[in-house]
């Protein structure tokens, strides 16, 4: 019994020490694909080194990847993910990060706009309205409220006129 008890205090400690070594993990993991992603987007791609400016974000995806892995409820990670992959005009993988970051911080408005965006740019209207609808029923601030409508009543209009659109995307 006395050794069962001494098991479990140890345990105890090894788990408690773990969470701050994983958060410091995740969070020098999340700063690379940072430094990663800052390279490829402000440094290659201005100099036209598209090789390089892929390579960077290529590392930068991984980093981003693996502070997910290390801390799966920090939402930053995945923000930072999906950013890259719609530089990199991964539409369809953006839109899905940001649907798993918005699991994690359902109150952060910008990930519904980033989410929509994606959707938009992989061609589903219907998907970014339905995205940008959510968010509305969420606002109160009547600016915000008339911009989301711009944006709702433009995006529809594309659904409209493109067969892509009306299905759902591609």
């Amino acid at each position: 019994m006395k050794l069962l008890l001494t098991y479990m205090l140890v345990c105890g400690l090894l788990l408690a020490a773990a969470g701050p070594v994983g958060a410091q993990m995740a969070n020098e993991l999340h700063q690379a694909g940072l430094d990663h992603f800052n390279k490829g987007f402000y440094e290659a791609t201005p100099r036209g080194e598209g090789a390089k400016a892929a390579e960077e974000y290529s590392l930068a995806e991984k980093s981003f990847q693996e502070a997910i892995r290390s801390q799966p409820d920090w939402v930053e990670p995945y923000l930072h993910l999906g950013r890259t992959y719609f530089v990199q005009q991964k539409y369809r993988q953006a839109a899905e990060v940001y649907q798993k970051a918005l699991t994690i911080a359902p109150q952060r408005q910008e990930v519904y706009l980033q989410w929509a965006s994606a959707l938009e740019m992989a061609g589903d209207y219907q998907g970014a309205v339905k995205v940008l609808q959510t968010l509305r029923a969420q606002e109160t601030d009547e600016r915000a409220l008339a911009k989301l409508d711009e944006f709702i009543k433009r995006l529809q209009a594309r659904a409209q006129a493109s067969p892509a659109g009306k299905e759902g995307g591609h």
